[in-house]
């Protein structure tokens, strides 16, 4: 598998901020870095799991990201 990509998201979390720009990426965020698992947070996890084994698109992951890190007051920008 190839690693899917997506147009670059910025998050700060932790006083870091860091650029994601794959699938992967996203996942790993969410499951390592995420402050609180709320139902946004587990949507963009289920869609990292779809988008690997090519059942949704990169882009959807990204926008249920962005909405994640919303519901997160994370700051985001896209």
């Amino acid at each position: 598998m190839s690693k899917p990509k997506f147009r670059p998201v910025t998050i700060t979390i932790g006083g870091k901020k860091r650029t994601l720009r794959t699938v992967l990426q996203a996942g790993n965020t969410l499951m390592n870095d995420w402050p609180e698992q709320t139902p946004a947070a587990r949507a963009a996890e289920m869609l990292v799991l779809d988008a690997i084994n090519e059942v949704a698109s990169p882009e959807e992951v990204r926008r249920a990201f962005i909405a994640a890190a919303k519901v997160s007051d994370i700051d985001c920008s896209s």
